[in-house]
């Protein structure tokens, strides 16, 4: 993906389909409008506006705070600082995770500063912990008391974190992944206000469905769901067949589920953080039984 289209991964978020979502956006027949039922980091739903397939989509997530911190960086309101967000500690981080309320800037938090963006565990382990926070604090204030304090001198000109990542990035190797993320946002926050993007946050049963959508599901995935509180698959393919009018239904999965074709295998996603053999990544398009 082009640097100038990177606007399009949405938020930095465990299952971010940015991997795959150009070749999503090829397999999706086109239609008026676009239901992102399992929004998560809105990557479908950004990238679907963008491809010029639907005059609209609707970016739904179960988790309210997270399709708000989505809606407030692309309209930035509110305006988040986020310079504000490039240090921050494994007490702080805890602090947020276990002792504030739920809240825009909570999910902001948690989302840029966890491991595998999985919202619950601290970006790195305790070795690296130091090192990582001592970079970051010669780059953006020139006070880690380190070597590294002589970046300040060559990033202080730069006014976004972009910038001074890339000049981070002319003398080191080692990721920063905070930054990496808050770059992301940075690009967010750069977008006109997007008019054909609507924001939901319901339920998957509670959507108002029209026969005519398109529908694109990405739920926990079979076997996974312990991490997201339990899913219930048996209501879900209720749902799929029986509930939702929607002619065009595809499903993002690693299992064909009942009732499916393979509409495109994609391979196996790449990953830096996944051990063991991984599962290769469908497209599934429903299969619903025509009244005789």
């Amino acid at each position: 993906m082009k640097l100038k289209d990177k606007w399009k991964r949405g938020l930095p978020y465990v299952g971010n389909k940015g991997q795959k979502v150009e070749q999503i956006m090829e397999v999706l027949p086109h239609g008026k409008r676009l239901v992102d039922v399992f929004g998560g980091g809105g990557c479908v739903s950004l990238t679907a506006i963008s491809s010029g397939k639907y005059e609209e989509a609707i970016y739904n997530d179960r988790r309210k705070t997270v399709v708000e911190l989505l809606r407030s960086l692309i309209n930035d309101e509110p305006h988040f600082n986020l310079m504000d967000y490039v240090v921050l500690t494994r007490e702080q981080f805890l602090d947020w995770r276990d002792n504030q309320p739920d809240s825009i800037e909570r999910t902001l938090v948690l989302t840029v500063w966890s491991f595998g963006n999985n919202l619950n565990g601290y970006l790195w382990g305790n070795k690296i912990e130091k090192e990582k926070l001592l970079a970051t604090r010669a780059l953006f204030s020139g006070n880690a008391g380190t070597q590294l304090d002589e970046l300040y001198s060559y990033a202080k000109n730069e006014t976004t974190i972009s910038g001074k990542y890339t000049v981070y990035h002319k003398w080191y190797r080692n990721r920063l992944e905070q930054l990496e993320r808050l770059q992301q946002l940075e690009r967010l926050q750069q977008l006109e206000r997007l008019q054909q993007l609507e924001y939901s946050s319901k339920d998957y049963r509670e959507l108002d469905i029209q026969s005519d959508d398109i529908v694109y599901c990405d739920p926990p995935y079979v076997g996974t769901s312990e991490d997201y509180g339990g899913f219930d698959y048996k209501a879900f393919e209720n749902w799929y067949l029986h509930e939702c009018p929607a002619k065009e239904i595809y499903i993002s999965e690693y299992t064909q589920l009942p009732h499916t074709e393979v509409a495109f295998n994609f391979g196996k996603k790449q990953s830096f953080q996944a051990k063991g053999k991984r599962k290769d990544e469908l497209l599934l398009r429903v299969i619903k039984e025509t009244a005789k």
